[in-house]
């Protein structure tokens, strides 16, 4: 499977506009002048965590949604090679912090009778 990384630069940027957001976030749940001293340090861990997972649950979503939609229409089965129109099923997907739905591409060969899932791009069909 070939692995693509994020140049520490990036990652940088990528943790900077989710402290902007952050900034968003803040704003929204204690509105001007801020939080009053009724709100303690675990309700604002709170509120951080929600924020978290919101933010890595769209942003996984939108990813995986983006990943998807580069497959063609059909697949080639990996034991007969016939070409197999390739559809989707939700999928429970839990990752630290957060819990999404992943509607992940699947395929059925009625040749064989199998199901299986589109290998990822750079993988010939059947190996890895």
């Amino acid at each position: 499977m070939s692995q693509r990384t994020v140049s520490p630069q990036v990652l940088q940027q990528i943790r900077e506009l989710a402290a902007g957001w952050g900034k968003i976030v803040a704003r929204r749940v204690c509105a001007e002048p801020g939080p009053g001293t009724d709100i303690d340090f675990m309700a604002m861990e709170q509120i951080a965590a929600a924020a978290s997972a919101g933010l890595t649950e769209g942003t996984l979503a939108t990813l995986l949604e983006q990943q998807a939609q580069t497959l063609p229409a059909q697949q080639p089965c990996p034991d007969c090679g016939h070409l197999c129109p390739v559809g989707y099923q939700d999928r429970p997907l839990a990752v630290p912090g957060a819990q999404l739905t992943l509607h992940e591409p699947a395929c059925h060969c009625p040749r064989c009778r199998r199901d299986f899932f589109p290998p990822p791009a750079g993988t010939a069909s059947g190996q890895s």
